[in-house]
């Protein structure tokens, strides 16, 4: 990017653009490298016109909320990070359809549902992210997953600023997959809750934030589930019989609480991550005869 470019881009956003902007900071792995610029957009209008200008000069976009479920690499993203948490993170809900923009956490959204007495998005008080990121992955946890009460969701699309309306069936969608359409950036998703008692819902979450806590390595730093389950298998199984626990790259380490965590115990690069989640691959594909998938998204150039 030129520094006529990001004059534009300046003068464009009206909520806050920066440029080399460590990715380390934005990820709760805290690796990656360095994104061109990072755009934290002040509402839907400012968005829509960042969109288009970035669109115009074909600069490369990556949709960001709190950086879970992924990893950077240590090149970082030749491109424009735009980070939705500032300005597009409302939550409102009318009868019993909660709705929520891309940027809002989807714990925080858990518990407002569950404060207004609506049952449904229980499991989702225990995921770490936003809203955009559950949709886009259908993330999910202890039996629920985001679409399973999805109704429809609300995108830009990048080039034109048009606002569409897709509906769950308009969405190609599978376990810890959501194809959606190229160009389109997600802004909100609507859900289907249905009428429950407040202390009822709050007894459910607290034993799922429980359970959590006793078998996920919540105070160190990672990225959620590095692989996917198999069909008919757990990964964390699979990794914990081929003695992949304790297993260890530089600062990466396979943690010893739950085998398909991987966590940054002090100066892990994305290369570090990397390496061993090949070696995790190839223990479970020599032990068990399984290919595990990876569940997070890896993002950005390798050096």
């Amino acid at each position: 990017m030129d520094d006529r470019f990001k004059q534009e881009l300046r003068a464009t956003c009206r909520g806050e653009a920066r440029f080399d902007e460590p990715m380390t900071r934005h990820t709760s792995f805290g690796v990656g490298g360095p994104a061109d610029a990072f755009v934290l957009p002040g509402g839907l209008d400012d968005l829509r016109a960042t969109c288009q200008l970035l669109a115009s000069r074909d600069v490369p976009i990556l949709p960001l909320g709190d950086g879970t479920n992924m990893l950077v690499s240590d090149a970082g993203w030749r491109g424009a990070v735009l980070c939705l948490t500032k300005g597009l993170r409302a939550i409102s809900f009318q009868g019993e359809i909660g709705s929520a923009e891309a940027g809002a956490s989807l714990s925080v959204f858990s518990r407002q549902c569950q404060r207004a007495g609506l049952t449904g998005l229980e499991w989702a008080c225990s995921v770490p992210g936003t809203l955009g990121g559950a949709l886009r992955g259908n993330a999910g946890a202890f039996g629920g997953e985001t679409f399973d009460r999805l109704l429809s969701v609300e995108a830009i699309e990048t080039r034109t600023g048009q606002t569409l309306l897709l509906k769950k069936e308009d969405l190609p969608h599978s376990y810890r997959r959501c194809d959606l359409p190229p160009g389109l950036l997600l802004l909100r998703g609507a859900f289907a809750l249905a009428g429950g008692v407040p202390g009822e819902i709050e007894a459910r979450m607290d034993e799922i934030l429980s359970r959590r806590k006793a078998t996920q390595p919540l105070y160190e730093r990672n990225a959620g589930c590095i692989f996917k389950n198999p069909a008919g298998a757990s990964a964390g199984l699979l990794i914990d019989r081929a003695g992949c626990k304790g297993l260890g790259v530089g600062g990466a380490v396979v943690s010893d609480l739950h085998a398909n965590f991987v966590v940054n115990r002090g100066g892990a690069t994305a290369a570090d991550v990397l390496t061993l989640i090949e070696r995790v691959r190839q223990r479970v594909r020599q032990h068990a005869g399984v290919e595990l998938e990876t569940e997070i998204r890896i993002i950005g150039e390798t050096l």
